[in-house]
């Protein structure tokens, strides 16, 4: 999973109209919680990750840290966290 991928699966929710859409936002997600786990891997193996992967831990604290409000997630929230996810690759 590349942040090119998570940066895409960000795009497709923030087009998406409110409430949210729950099955873009579970992708988004799971594309996130991916390259971060693939670079916690690649840290543990000894790699120089660590600014990356407190990038991508900073955009999914702020994008899915508490309750989704109901009327749709917050695009300014999404748009900064796509932000700092450009450029990982």
């Amino acid at each position: 999973m590349s942040a090119e991928h998570a940066i895409a699966a960000l795009d497709r929710l923030i087009a998406a109209a409110p409430p949210a859409d729950l099955d873009g936002a579970r992708q988004a997600f799971e594309a996130i919680v991916t390259l971060r786990d693939q670079l916690a891997s690649r840290r543990r193996a000894g790699e120089a990750v660590a600014p990356a992967l407190a990038r991508v831990n900073s955009a999914l604290a702020m994008t899915w840290s508490g309750a989704i409000p109901v009327a749709g997630f917050r695009s300014g929230r999404l748009e900064r966290a796509k932000a700092l996810l450009e450029g990982l690759d």
